[in-house]
């Protein structure tokens, strides 16, 4: 889990008046929707990039005022891989909502920052399902015996093989809840993230 949010969560705003209590939901976010469920990747993230700005130009002046490389190293991100492998992303949406719902918050938000470092760093495409059900379930495996076995269950359930893995994203489990999120975040007029919606 993100190590400010870990803080926060465990000591709101120390010495406040009134304790502030939050929660910190994940929510699924798309950077292409439109790309075929049935490609392992369609472009690299640069190929996309250069034409979702127009053209280099418009790509270089973008790369000036976001300042990824930048807000990356702050966050303890020392490279992002341009050309990495870009993909649609509803198998990965679906596998860390299935997680979290099994295994709790903790180990969902793990498997998150694996594959962002798979994706972000590593450069591998999150529709390579093979490749994705290999890291995830060695992944899964970590980090549900540094819970000690916790789940979200009386009895916890057995920790997924990568088999198990590689048929859930085959299939289709848990999209209807990724669509109606996706269609929440619409209505509520999210288009970019991070974004925090304070009280309501």
């Amino acid at each position: 889990m993100n190590k400010a949010i870990e803080s926060v969560l465990a000591e709101p705003l120390p010495g406040a008046p009134r304790p502030v209590c939050f929660s910190v939901l994940r929510v699924p976010y798309f950077l292409e929707p439109n790309y075929d469920e049935a490609a392992p990747f369609i472009e690299s993230n640069r190929d996309r990039l250069i034409k979702k700005w127009g053209g280099e130009r418009g790509w270089e002046e973008q790369k000036r005022r976001h300042d990824l490389k930048g807000r990356g190293t702050a966050a303890g991100i020392p490279h992002f891989n341009l050309d990495r492998l870009a993909s649609n992303s509803m198998a990965s949406h679906r596998l860390i909502q299935h997680v979290g719902k099994t295994y709790g918050l903790r180990v969902s938000e793990g498997l998150y920052d694996r594959l962002n470092t798979y994706y972000f760093v590593d450069g591998h495409a999150l529709n390579d399902k093979p490749r994705l059900a290999k890291v995830a379930a060695e992944e899964i495996a970590q980090l549900v015996a540094s819970e000690g076995g916790k789940a979200n269950a009386d009895v916890p359930p057995s920790i997924m093989a990568e088999e198990e893995v590689l048929a859930f994203l085959q299939g289709d489990q848990g999209r209807k809840e990724i669509e109606m999120a996706l269609q929440a975040l619409d209505d509520l007029g999210v288009h970019g993230i991070p974004k925090f919606i304070i009280e309501g």
